[in-house]
C-alpha cells in the first residue's frame, strides 16, 4: 500500500523528525489549539472556513443523488465530503510525489477539521450560522449526534476535531517547510544552478 501512496517514503510517517522538529511540532499543535479555543479566533476561523465550506455544501446534492435522496446519507455528503475531498487530495499528491503541495493539502485537512468541529458542538454555542437554511432547517450534526450515538458528548467531539486540526496544521507547516528546502537545494549543498556557485562554502 505505502509502495502506491507513498513511493518516495517522505510522508509524516516516514520523515525523520529528531527532537527539534517534534519539539516543533508540539509547540505549533499547543498553540494551534489554543487559538482555536481562544476568543480571538472566530474572525479568522470564518476566513478559513471559505476554503471548507464550499465543499460540504456541495456534498449534500451529490450524496442525495449517489444514494437516490436517501435522508441519512444526504445529511452525512456534507460532512464526508468536506473532509473527504482535501484527503483524497493529499493521498494523490503523496502518490504523484509531489511533496509540498501534499503538505498544503495536510493544511487543507486542517481547515476542515476545524469546520467539523466547529459545527459538531454547534449546540454548545448561543448562536450558529447556518448556509440554505430555513427557518425549520436542523443543523447537520444534530441528527448526526442522534444517529452516532454520541448526543451529550458534543464538547468531546469538537475539542477532538479542534486537536486534529492543530496537530495537522503543526505537522503541514513542518514538512511544507523541510520539503520546500529539500526541493530548493535537492544535493543539501546549497547549490545555485543558476550561476553554479555555492553562496556559501564559496566553491565555483
Amino acid at each position: 500500500m505505502w509502495d502506491f501512496l507513498d513511493p518516495s517514503r517522505q510522508g509524516p510517517f516516514f520523515w525523520k523528525y529528531g527532537w527539534k522538529g517534534i519539539v516543533f511540532i508540539v509547540l505549533v499543535t499547543w498553540g494551534m489549539h489554543h487559538l482555536i479555543v481562544s476568543p480571538v479566533n472566530h474572525g479568522i476561523a470564518g476566513l478559513l472556513q471559505f476554503f471548507t465550506i464550499g465543499v460540504h455544501e456541495a456534498g449534500h446534492p451529490l450524496f442525495r443523488y449517489l444514494f437516490l435522496g436517501n435522508f441519512k446519507m444526504t445529511i452525512w455528503g456534507g460532512t464526508l465530503m468536506e473532509i473527504g475531498v482535501p484527503v483524497l487530495a493529499y493521498l494523490w499528491c503523496l502518490h504523484r510525489r509531489w511533496m509540498v503541495q501534499s503538505d498544503i493539502c495536510l493544511l487543507w485537512i486542517a481547515i476542515a477539521c476545524h469546520s467539523i468541529g466547529h459545527y459538531a458542538g454547534c449546540s454548545l454555542d448561543p448562536t450558529i450560522t447556518l448556509l440554505n437554511a430555513g427557518p425549520e432547517s436542523v443543523p447537520d450534526w444534530d441528527y448526526m449526534h442522534q444517529w452516532l450515538g454520541t448526543e451529550g458528548y458534543e464538547w468531546h467531539i469538537r475539542h477532538t476535531f479542534y486537536w486534529f486540526s492543530a496537530l495537522f496544521t503543526g505537522l503541514g507547516i513542518y514538512l511544507a517547510a523541510v520539503h520546500f528546502w529539500k526541493w530548493n537545494d535537492p544535493d543539501n549543498r546549497n547549490y545555485n544552478e543558476d550561476d553554479g556557485y555555492d553562496f556559501f562554502n564559496g566553491i565555483h
